[in-house]
C-alpha cells in the first residue's frame, strides 16, 4: 500500500499520543528488549516514542525513526523529561527508505506495520539487521480478539459525522493491507522463524481518557472535522454517557507480541 503523504496519518495527534493511548505490556517490553543479540535497537514508526522510551529505560540503545517530524519533536520532548539508561538518536525518513540507518541487533514496530508495504519493508530490514537479530510486532489488539466496547458506540457516531468510508488521517483514505495477516507476511519473509506472544491487559478509563484515545487515532482525528469537531466531540460524548452513566468503562483487550527471526538463526 502506499500514501502519497504518510507524514499526514496521524496529523494532529502528536501532543496528546503518549497521554491517551494504552501503554504496551511490560512484560513484552522485557522481552524485547532482553533479546539477544546486544546492541541498537531501530524503533520504525517510532511516533513519539511508545516503544523507544521504555526501552531505552531498560538499557537499549534506539534508533527511533517516524516519517512525521512532529511525532519526532514529541518524542524527543518525552524524552527530555526521563533519565534512561540507553542512548537515542532521532531520524525523520520514511519507513520503505532507511538510506543513514546502519546495522542494527533489531527492529520494533509497534501499532504501524499495517500502514507499510509490508513485504518491501521486510527485505529492507533484511539488509539492516545482523546476523541473529530480530524484527518484533507489537499490536495493541491481537488478531481476532475484540476492541473494548466503546469503539462499537464510537464507530456509530463517527460513520453519522464522516460516513461509512474509513479515513487515514486528513489527505487519504484508509488502505487496507494485502496478503494476508502480519504473521502470513512474515513467514513469506526472511524472517520467517516466530515466536508469538499474548496478554491480558485490563483497561479502566473515564470519559475524558476514552476520547482523548479516540482522538489520536488516524480515522477519528481532529483534523478530519475542522469546524465540525466540537459537534462530533459532543455527539461522542453523550452516546458514551448514554450507554455507560458512572463515566467508567472497563475493558480486557489482549495485546499480542510477534518475535521474527531468520530461519537460518534459529
Amino acid at each position: 500500500m502506499s500514501y502519497a503523504n504518510p507524514a499526514a496519518l496521524f496529523a494532529g495527534t502528536e501532543a496528546q499520543y503518549l497521554r491517551f493511548r494504552a501503554a504496551h505490556p511490560d512484560v513484552f517490553l522485557d522481552l524485547i528488549a532482553g533479546q539477544r543479540p546486544a546492541g541498537t535497537v531501530l524503533d520504525l514508526g517510532c511516533g513519539p516514542g511508545s516503544i523507544a522510551l521504555p526501552l531505552a529505560d531498560r538499557g537499549r540503545d534506539v534508533i527511533a525513526v517516524d516519517v512525521n517530524p512532529r511525532m519526532i519533536d514529541a518524542a524527543r520532548k518525552a524524552a527530555a523529561r526521563r533519565m534512561t539508561r540507553g542512548k537515542f538518536r532521532w531520524q525523520v525518513s520514511d519507513a520503505h527508505d532507511l538510506t543513514g540507518v546502519g546495522p542494527v541487533a533489531g527492529v520494533t514496530i509497534g501499532d504501524a506495520f499495517h500502514w507499510f508495504d509490508r513485504a518491501r519493508v521486510l527485505a529492507g530490514l533484511d539488509r539492516l539487521v545482523v546476523p541473529g537479530g530480530f524484527v518484533a510486532l507489537v499490536m495493541s489488539f491481537a488478531p481476532g480478539t475484540a476492541k473494548p466496547w466503546w469503539y462499537t458506540v464510537a464507530d456509530q457516531v463517527l460513520r453519522r459525522h464522516l460516513g461509512a468510508a474509513r479515513h487515514a488521517g486528513p489527505e487519504a483514505m484508509y488502505d487496507p493491507p494485502q496478503g494476508g495477516d502480519h504473521e502470513t507476511i512474515l513467514r513469506a519473509s526472511p524472517f520467517n522463524q516466530l515466536t508469538v506472544m499474548r496478554t491480558d491487559q485490563p483497561l479502566r478509563l473515564d470519559l475524558a481518557q476514552v476520547l482523548g484515545n479516540q482522538y489520536t487515532q488516524a480515522y477519528s482525528s481532529p483534523p478530519l472535522f475542522g469546524e465540525r469537531f466540537d459537534d462530533f466531540d459532543r455527539d461522542l460524548s453523550g452516546a458514551l454517557c448514554a450507554v455507560e452513566p458512572s463515566g467508567v468503562f472497563v475493558a480486557t483487550v489482549q495485546p499480542a507480541l510477534i518475535i521474527a527471526r531468520r530461519g537460518e538463526d534459529t
